[in-house]
């Protein structure tokens, strides 16, 4: 009976062992690994002062938030997903972010990545190419020299470009 007690009591305290190096790593079973957040500016005083926020996999939504005034949302997004970010507000051209969270093992952990944009209303969007504001204003991804998450400042600057310029081919 004692052997029995000693071989349980050891079995027991090498699993809170094993447990307790593993979370001393500060790595977790958790899959989240994002804290994106956002915030809309510039938005005009005469319309409504909400607009709506959706996450979105593999073509399907998964979230809505619907957001008052310039409050910013965040979602928590898991480790080596694809998401698309969607902004909607009525009288403006809807918003597009991709985010890719696919991450190595030794990056872990809970990252987290703010932004600002801008939404453009329908009238001065009858003006610009709208094959170019089809497009994800920004991609997110981690940068492993970084070591953080970023958004590759190169593609924003050429839709930005093509979108007011009139321009809707992308990396000639």
């Amino acid at each position: 009976m004692k052997n029995t007690t000693k071989k349980t009591a050891l079995t027991l305290l090498s699993i809170l062992f094993t447990i307790g190096s593993f979370f001393a790593n500060g790595k977790t079973t958790d899959t989240s690994c994002l804290q994106l957040s956002g915030k809309v500016l510039k938005l005009k005083t005469n319309s409504s002062n909400s607009y709506t926020v959706a996450l979105m996999r593999d073509h399907k939504v998964i979230e809505t938030k619907i957001i008052k005034g310039n409050k910013e949302f965040k979602f928590i997004l898991k480790k080596n997903k694809f998401y698309t970010i969607q902004i909607l507000k009525e009288g403006y051209v809807p918003r597009t972010v991709s985010v890719d969270t696919k991450l190595t093992e030794e990056n872990y952990g809970l990252y987290s990545f703010a932004f600002d944009t801008e939404l453009i209303d329908e009238v001065e969007a009858a003006k610009l190419n709208k094959k170019a504001l089809e497009m994800p204003i920004a991609h997110i991804s981690f940068n492993p020299k970084k070591r953080w998450f970023t958004y590759n400042e190169e593609y924003t600057k050429q839709v930005k470009k093509n979108i007011y310029n009139g321009h809707a081919q992308l990396n000639k």
